[in-house]
């Protein structure tokens, strides 16, 4: 990793520079400076470059707003063995992503003043990406007693989550909605019915059968979004779905969107690039929570992001340490990291998919920053200049033992990719560059 030079002037000029908030999308520069991008356009520097700047020339390559990432869990507090603030912020800028936001399920919980402030303080310390805490929606994420919404989103929280669990009690659920709507804040949940996902460690159905595991069926996540989805009717707010993996959800979401309700939802690379034959031979870095699905709900979720009807993509970053992870299927935990395999295995559906390149960019800047009320994900004169350069063209291949976070479970190793992240800019410092991009 490279830091860049104490400048306050960037300059990046010869850049295909793609803003999908304004859907500028051309051959251009642009200028940085005191933190936030002062100028952008075609031939901006033909007449003018300003003094004392750093010049990059980016050599035609794609220059993009800084990736939002809405649901990461970064280990600390509580788990610093299997990542940390520390080793998720390398991770991160090394996959172009700028600002990350963290789940609640640490240890101790985040439902108190005190760990939003000592995950702030540690951000600040790190000064590498930027962390947004969620706040968990019950006191210790038990489904049963409100957290203080108000007083967590004063301190800093920006949005509620349960991670990985719902709320069962279908009472305590409308009153999380009513109480966050009136703080116009965002619910977001991960759905999966907790009667007919217990115990279940992969998709339910043929194969989990033949290799005599317990399943989880695909009925648990459309039966959870279907409640949900009623209580948000009957409230009103804003409520989003994160890691949506079948057919059915997609379906259910689009009514609901037709019907006037504010929800949205997103899903994680690995649910729309592999399916549950990956467990095979009971392989545990497959284990992830939701499951993998059958091969037709894998094809199901691919085309709808490339039709638009999913609203954003997000990592699913999960690190875990092998101990956790080498063990029998039914003992090891869930999960699979997802920062630096982000961007290039979501190309695909650019490559392969044929979804334009702006719409792809689109659901992993604007779209994320939009849900939070961010003055980020978009390439504007006086936002702030958190922006990444990309190169799309050249192959590489993921190597996992050369990526950044701690926890190397991932079932990417050594595929083959485009889009290899050459440098990341976090309010104009160059936090991140690779290797092999040289600039003045």
């Amino acid at each position: 990793m490279i830091k860049a030079k104490n400048n306050s002037k960037l300059v990046f000029k010869n850049a295909r520079i793609i803003d999908p908030c304004s859907g500028f999308d051309n051959l251009g520069d642009l200028i940085i400076e005191d933190r936030v991008i002062k100028d952008f356009g075609v031939n901006l520097l033909k007449n003018h470059i300003p003094d004392d700047a750093q010049i990059i020339d980016c050599e035609r390559h794609i220059l993009c707003p800084g990736f939002i990432d809405l649901g990461a869990n970064i280990g600390e507090p509580g788990e610093e063995f299997k990542e940390n603030i520390n080793t998720a912020s390398d991770a991160a800028l090394a996959s172009g992503i700028t600002s990350i936001v963290c789940m609640p399920n640490t240890d101790p919980v985040i439902d108190q003043i005190p760990i939003i402030q000592y995950i702030e303080k540690r951000a600040k310390e790190t000064n590498g990406v930027k962390i947004y805490p969620s706040a968990a929606i019950t006191k210790n994420l038990e489904g049963t007693q409100l957290t203080e919404m108000g007083l967590l989103l004063e301190a800093g929280a920006i949005l509620f989550s349960e991670a990985n669990k719902v709320i069962s009690n279908t009472k305590v659920m409308k009153q999380a909605l009513t109480y966050a709507k009136n703080f116009d804040a965002t619910i977001m949940i991960s759905p999966q019915d907790p009667d007919l996902s217990k115990n279940g460690v992969m998709n339910g159905g043929a194969l989990a059968n033949r290799l005599g595991l317990p399943g989880i069926p695909k009925v648990a996540e459309i039966i959870q979004i279907e409640r949900d989805l009623r209580l948000l009717e009957s409230t009103g707010g804003k409520l989003h779905f994160i890691n949506i993996t079948t057919n059915d959800a997609i379906i259910a979401i689009l009514n609901a969107k037709n019907k006037g309700l504010n929800v949205t939802c997103s899903t994680a690379p690995h649910y729309f690039s592999l399916d549950e034959t990956a467990v095979d031979e009971w392989k545990t870095f497959a284990k992830v929570f939701p499951p993998l699905r059958e091969y037709e709900d894998k094809e199901a979720i691919y085309k709808a992001l490339v039709e638009d009807k999913i609203d954003i993509i997000s990592s699913h970053h999960t690190p875990q340490d092998q101990d956790s992870k080498r063990l029998p299927f039914e003992q090891a935990e869930f999960g699979i990291i997802g920062f630096e395999t982000l961007f290039p295995i979501s190309l695909d559906l650019h490559t392969n998919g044929k979804m334009k390149l702006i719409n792809l960019i689109d659901k992993l800047t604007y779209e994320p920053a939009k849900l939070l009320n961010l003055n980020t994900g978009k390439i504007k004169i006086n936002a702030p200049a958190d922006l990444t350069l990309i190169d799309i063209n050249t192959p590489y291949q993921l190597i996992l033992e050369n990526m950044n976070s701690k926890s190397k479970n991932s079932l990417f190793d050594e595929y083959n990719v485009k889009g290899r992240i050459l440098c990341t800019v976090v309010d104009g410092r160059i936090v991140y560059s690779e290797p092999s991009f040289e600039y003045n």
